[in-house]
């Protein structure tokens, strides 16, 4: 027993030696609440972005497009002449859906009669989908309770309709999330452990007395884990299409490079956190940590656009975000690399910065 409590005394006290572990493994938890708190709270910036597409213009058709938009699920970022217009909205991302107002709308509520509303959902968005659905079928049963006290009895028929679709599996759905964090976590702790590794080891002192720069030893890991990394890439994308049937709609090669550009960028990532740590736990932890606001604000669950203001800030700034973006709009989509240039350009221009930042952080001295 005594043996026991010495070896538990020994590990607490080589604990309280390493203040910069001690802090990460304290304030992990409570900065980990204090995020999800934030971008998941009560104090969402979640209304859903709609276009309407008021193809009646009669005064009923308003007051239901003030009923939808009173009832503080969505917020509309457009008004269209024509469905296509609208239709095309939701291609491009403007709006999640799509409310369409048939021509004789108002004429027939006044009159008793039965209409209908089309919602045009994007089916790529399998979640915020169902959401959207649910949210007018409510908005539609609120406004027929209130607009019958004016009007006749009148029923509304609520019709689906969707672009990228018609429906996309939940297997479909979640590929670029489990593509994100194979393509992100894994890479990154894997190469962040590797200069903190050689200072435990002491073949640290034995690589800096050779005649190198801090760029040679980040570069080179950087080329050497990338030929390791980039084959199990190119593996576990080939068997989700080929066994696995996922399905991309996009040019494969495109998704592949995508797929490249994050992996890159979390080696790069991983490099920096290994030139800062000075040990192997401190790089492990430290990845975690990096890992945790990608898996809350990049999209994982739901868009970010629909999390709090403070989510989508972060979000902005985490190449998963770009990622999984570009990933999804290939695969489910359709779209093509010039589509998502602008992610793919973010996402590059992160993983410079972050080898540059390993290359000025590494200290070729032993410490």
């Amino acid at each position: 027993m005594g043996a026991l409590m010495a070896l538990v005394a020994k590990d607490i006290k080589q604990l309280l030696r390493d203040p910069r572990s001690l802090v990460m493994v304290l304030l992990m938890p409570i900065l980990v609440m204090f995020m999800f708190a934030a971008g998941y709270g009560e104090e969402r910036g979640g209304v859903v972005p709609v276009a309407v597409v008021n193809l009646d213009g009669g005064v009923v058709s308003w007051q239901f497009i003030e009923a939808i938009r009173g009832s503080g699920n969505f917020r509309i970022v457009g008004f269209s002449p024509a469905k296509e217009i609208g239709i095309e909205m939701v291609r491009k991302s403007e709006a999640y859906a799509a409310i369409v107002i048939p021509q004789g709308f108002s004429d027939s509520i006044i009159a008793g009669k039965s209409t209908r509303i089309v919602v045009v959902l994007d089916a790529s968005y399998a979640t915020v989908s169902e959401i959207v659905w649910q949210a007018v079928a409510i908005a539609v049963q609120q406004f027929t309770k209130i607009a019958a006290e004016q009007y006749s009895t009148f029923n509304i028929d609520v019709m689906r309709e969707t672009v990228y679709g018609p429906k996309v599996s939940n297997l479909d759905t979640f590929t670029s999330v489990v593509m994100g964090v194979l393509l992100h976590l894994v890479p990154m702790s894997l190469i962040a452990v590797s200069i903190s590794r050689e200072r435990e080891r002491r073949t640290f002192e034995q690589l800096i007395m050779t005649p190198i720069t801090s760029a040679h030893i980040v570069i080179g890991k950087l080329l050497a884990y990338s030929i390791v990394t980039v084959v199990d890439m190119l593996v576990t994308l080939g068997l989700s299409v080929l066994l696995l049937g996922v399905s991309v709609r996009g040019p494969l090669m495109d998704l592949t490079l995508v797929s490249l550009l994050l992996l890159v960028c979390s080696l790069s990532l991983g490099l920096l956190i290994s030139a800062v740590s000075r040990n192997q736990l401190q790089a492990y932890q430290a990845s975690i940590f990096f890992f945790i606001p990608s898996m809350l604000f990049s999209g994982f669950f739901m868009p970010v656009e629909l999390l709090s203001p403070f989510a989508h800030a972060i979000g902005k700034f985490l190449p998963m975000y770009y990622f999984i973006r570009a990933f999804k709009s290939i695969q489910l989509r359709g779209w093509t690399l010039a589509d998502v240039a602008q992610d793919c350009a973010i996402l590059a221009g992160e993983a410079l910065f972050f080898l540059v930042a390993a290359i000025r952080m590494l200290r070729l001295r032993v410490e």
